[in-house]
């Protein structure tokens, strides 16, 4: 498996726990229109799991700009 379907496939673990969505499928390509219940309060508990599953910490600013998975991807590889 490659680093970023590892990555995806961590976050997919993440958004299925955080948002109570056990048959969730998500792509880089998905946004908070597209997905139930990501609001900027999952934002908020799915920003916290990856902290804590990818031993990273984010500024308030990146966390303001998180507008995909896609940028979720970003700022873990930063």
């Amino acid at each position: 498996m490659d680093k970023q379907a590892d990555v995806i496939s961590r976050l997919q673990a993440i958004f299925r726990e955080e948002l109570d969505l056990p048959n969730l499928q998500i792509s880089p390509q998905s946004t908070p229109d597209d997905v139930d219940g990501w609001d900027s309060l999952a934002t908020i508990r799915i920003v916290a799991a990856v902290e804590r599953e990818f031993d990273r910490e984010f500024e308030a600013a990146q966390i303001e700009s998180i507008r995909s998975v896609a940028d979720l991807i970003s700022m873990i590889a930063a």
